[in-house]
């Protein structure tokens, strides 16, 4: 309950101010965008995202796949679980050591399943996400499966994405182009306003 009265303040916010109004109490002094700080003042009243030890965000680097699946299990509100998916391997390159390995283990698990692993057993958790892999990932959290997408992948999930406005302001990213950080704080946005395939509001 009180995930989703948090989650329905911040959306309200997301929804009446405009991106100047928020920029002025952006934290990160290396965004100087005025959407890219409202939207990554808004992930980060949601914890989906945090600054480095200088407090940047650093919105031009490239974001890795293990840190997308973190952001990914906080805006699903399943932080407080990532601890029970830790003493299990799954995959060969994500080691208990991997500070990243109770999210991904989570992602991937049977009841929530949104991203998989390589052929090989791998995951690497320390490659950059494309965007392809991004959208399909959140359009996934959205409860849009391959049906919906068609077997054509990922132009499937791209045509999901520009159809249902997740991709909005991202248009003209190639499919296997690494996306940064200042990108995935517009999808994960986006996401806020996206509704989800039974017509709800995110999160229902």
């Amino acid at each position: 309950m009180k995930k989703i009265v948090i989650f329905s303040l911040i959306i309200t916010l997301l929804f009446s101010l405009a991106a100047p109004a928020l920029a002025v109490a952006a934290p990160f002094p290396d965004v100087y965008d005025e959407t890219t700080r409202f939207e990554t003042d808004i992930l980060r009243l949601l914890g989906v995202v945090g600054g480095d030890q200088r407090g940047y965000f650093n919105p031009h680097n490239y974001l890795k796949r293990a840190e997308f699946c973190k952001m990914a299990v906080v805006i699903m509100g399943k932080g407080a679980d990532e601890p029970l998916y830790r003493n299990r391997t799954i995959f060969s390159d994500v080691k208990g050591s991997h500070w990243a390995r109770g999210y991904i283990n989570l992602v991937v698990s049977e009841d929530v399943r949104i991203i998989q692993g390589n052929v090989d057993g791998t995951f690497r958790p320390d490659d950059e996400i494309t965007y392809a892999q991004a959208v399909t990932i959140l359009l996934r959290i959205l409860e849009y499966s391959d049906a919906d997408a068609g077997m054509l992948w990922p132009q499937g999930y791209i045509s999901l994405a520009n159809s249902t406005g997740l991709s909005d302001g991202l248009y003209g990213i190639a499919l296997e182009k690494p996306i940064t950080r200042a990108q995935a704080a517009k999808l994960f946005c986006n996401m806020l306003r996206t509704k989800t395939k039974s017509g709800a509001a995110y999160p229902g």
